[in-house]
């Protein structure tokens, strides 16, 4: 299957952002799907009340799901930081790697 993240240029861009809060961080990553062509790769709890999720897609489709994820976080909550990634090297990549995607594509796929 060919897509962002498949090891096409295409899909080479990876952006991340950081709020406090589930309801923020939940309208982020809805906001970052419906605007652009990218897939979310993972999504973590880094500590108490801030977590945060990472998209893949093409560099033009990240910054665009970027912004937008940005500007609804800040609608609902506090964004602690966003950031684009235009040709992470693979082992960055890699850490991002650590089954949350899978984790999400068996949600996406047993969703009606």
């Amino acid at each position: 299957m060919t897509g962002p993240g498949s090891g096409n240029s295409a899909g080479n861009a990876i952006g991340i952002i950081e709020t406090r809060g589930v309801v923020a961080l939940t309208a982020g990553i809805e906001a970052m799907m419906k605007t652009a062509d990218v897939q979310t790769i993972a999504v973590e709890r880094i500590s108490s009340g801030y977590l945060a999720a990472a998209v893949r897609g093409s560099l033009a489709a990240v910054r665009q799901a970027v912004a937008a994820g940005s500007k609804a976080v800040e609608q609902y909550g506090e964004l602690r930081a966003a950031q684009v990634y235009p040709k992470p090297h693979e082992h960055s990549a890699a850490l991002l790697a650590n089954g949350t995607s899978d984790r999400l594509a068996r949600a996406i796929e047993a969703a009606p």
